[in-house]
């Protein structure tokens, strides 16, 4: 996952239009906004935090960051995912990252345990992708302890990810 920056703009209702309209006017060449959804923008770095912000308190617009993580575009998404993220208008999977933590097996586990505390572990899921080719699961963080248990039961280890 990749960590991105989330803007959410705090507009006056019916006004959100008009005001991409004069933020995309103010940002041109000086930021670059990597996606948008509805009233948030989304940036890669904190220079370009920084200038976004910058414009948009010069339009008189408050803002509130939130720290997210962009999927890998293969992830596989379960049914919970859209209460701990959302997909963007640019198609893109988001997680708010201070509400999931990711995990993998480590590499030491039997495939059998392995494949018994996945399947134990399924109903919590939010997320599953690979990373040079090892499964990586993404849960609720409330549930990490839960985790470290099931793997424990099933004779395996997690390594949690940062």
């Amino acid at each position: 996952m990749e960590p991105k920056i989330g803007l959410l703009m705090d507009v006056p209702d019916g006004k959100l239009v008009e005001f991409y309209a004069q933020i995309e006017k103010a940002l041109t060449g000086k930021a670059h906004l990597f996606d948008q959804d509805n009233e948030m923008l989304i940036v890669s770095t904190e220079a370009e935090k920084f200038t976004v912000i910058e414009v948009m308190a010069g339009l008189n617009v408050n803002t509130d960051q939130m720290d997210l993580l962009l999927l890998p575009p293969d992830a596989e998404l379960t049914d919970l995912f859209s209460d701990y993220g959302f997909t963007s208008e640019g198609e893109n999977n988001y997680l708010y990252a201070k509400l999931v933590v990711s995990f993998r097996f480590a590499e030491d586990c039997k495939q059998a345990d392995l494949d018994q505390a996945s399947l134990q572990m399924e109903e919590h899921m939010l997320a599953l992708y690979k990373d040079h080719g090892r499964d990586i699961y993404v849960v609720d963080r409330q549930l990490e302890e839960l985790m470290q248990g099931i793997a424990k039961a099933y004779r395996c280890r997690i390594e949690v990810l940062a």
